[in-house]
């Protein structure tokens, strides 16, 4: 395909040539590959920087192959009442920094997301949390303790959680 002949990349058909194999694949994957595919990302080492893109990218910027970790809240209970200001400073204070004193951000967003009891969709506002990490080896441990301990403590069905490898440099 000569360059006149690429379609921009806001077309749906670039979209469907360049995204949608990709999504078909993953798609494809049964539930347990995807458990098993977090795991491994948790507790791998780092990549080694390769001749890709990604990887000279990241040696040209004295960068480190690394982690990022996307938590998400809501800061509602299920019965409406609001998650208060002190709350969160307490839980990010006594459960987050403790397990990750290097650093972290707190991103306000808002959540959408679909009850698993009534099947409605909800909304409320929200905390994402990020961190950059090494791939340590209890990470999985303390992703797992922050999240049971906001679950436990202000009643929630779940915790979002995302997990990419990528470049850092700070």
């Amino acid at each position: 395909m000569t360059r006149q002949n690429v379609p921009p990349i806001t077309s749906p058909r670039w979209h469907n040539r360049r995204f949608m194999p990709v999504v078909l694949a993953a798609l494809a994957i049964p539930g347990w590959a995807h458990a098993a595919m977090a795991r491994d990302l948790l507790t791998a080492a780092p990549p080694a920087a390769a001749p890709d893109m990604l990887g000279s990218t990241c040696s040209a910027v004295h960068g480190q192959m690394g982690l990022r970790v996307s938590l998400m809240f809501g800061m509602y209970r299920p019965h409406g009442k609001k998650i208060t200001k002190q709350e969160w400073s307490d839980f990010l204070r006594d459960t987050v920094t403790p397990r990750f004193p290097a650093g972290l951000s707190v991103f306000q967003a808002d959540g959408q997301w679909q009850d698993r009891e009534t099947g409605r969709i909800g909304h409320e506002p929200s905390h994402i949390i990020w961190i950059v990490t090494p791939p340590i080896p209890d990470l999985s441990d303390r992703i797992a303790a922050i999240r049971q301990d906001y679950r436990t403590r202000f009643q929630q069905q779940s915790v979002g959680l995302s997990i990419t490898a990528g470049c850092s440099s700070f």
